[in-house]
């Protein structure tokens, strides 16, 4: 039987990525992690005391999820702009070309995270120092992301990077949930806060081969799950 050993560790951020911290707490909250949030000389710091290693797992998963989702989204926005897109198409393309490699992403994330053991983790040092190879595949993908674009292509690209999803998730209003019905928030790792987007977003960055609405969707939810889902949708009643 495994003892639970009562320890600390921290994990810390630059005060502008503040929510990134607090996207780990919201998660440690629901483990019943004791955690203090602290600020001081431009960073934000997460202290927990709690049971290992089963808190310290959760905090590293989370960490993942901000490295492979947040940090690639910044890495790979300025780098994805090709002719032929609106903004929202964009913006969808984007979240495709993180999602599809985002499994394989965390499970290189987490190797490391787990294989440093540190009493503190460090994110944008950890991301800076230790991930360069890992950077550097990220710019690889987006140099091979087509120059140009139709909304037809786009949904054949789609296709392509996300064809392979597997389960289902359910859209109610703006809110998207996994099949155990837990709310799914990896897009307030792009942009903090509530919009729109971020709901298309969460779709696509959940890597699920079917959406099932539970409610009927608004307009532009109908439309981005028609060109983009087509027969993997299943619409309410």
């Amino acid at each position: 039987m495994e003892r639970s050993i009562e320890s600390e560790f921290s994990v810390t951020e630059t005060d502008g990525n503040c929510r990134y911290i607090a996207y780990i707490a919201a998660a440690l909250a629901k483990g019943g992690a004791a955690a203090q949030i602290g600020f001081e000389s431009g960073r934000v710091r997460l202290s927990v005391a709690g049971e290992e290693p089963a808190l310290r797992r959760l905090a590293e998963e989370k960490v993942a999820d901000i490295l492979c989702i947040g940090y690639k989204y910044a890495e790979l926005r300025p780098l994805i702009c090709p002719a032929g897109l609106g903004e929202e198409d964009r913006e969808i393309l984007v979240a495709a070309v993180i999602a599809a490699d985002l499994a394989e992403d965390r499970r290189c994330v987490l190797t490391r995270l787990r294989r440093a053991a540190d009493a503190e983790c460090t994110i944008d040092g950890f991301y800076r120092f230790r991930l360069s190879d890992l950077r550097a595949k990220w710019r690889g993908v987006a140099a091979c992301v087509p120059a140009v674009f139709t909304r037809g292509k786009l949904a054949d690209f789609m296709e392509y990077l996300l064809g392979a999803g597997r389960g289902k998730v359910f859209l109610k209003g703006d809110a998207v949930f996994d099949a155990r019905c837990r709310r799914l928030r990896r897009s307030s790792l792009i942009e903090g806060g509530h919009s729109e987007m971020n709901t298309l977003r969460e779709i696509v960055l959940s890597g699920a081969g079917k959406v099932e609405c539970l409610v009927s969707p608004s307009s532009r939810q109908e439309d981005f799950l028609r060109r983009y889902y087509g027969g993997r949708v299943c619409f309410a009643p």
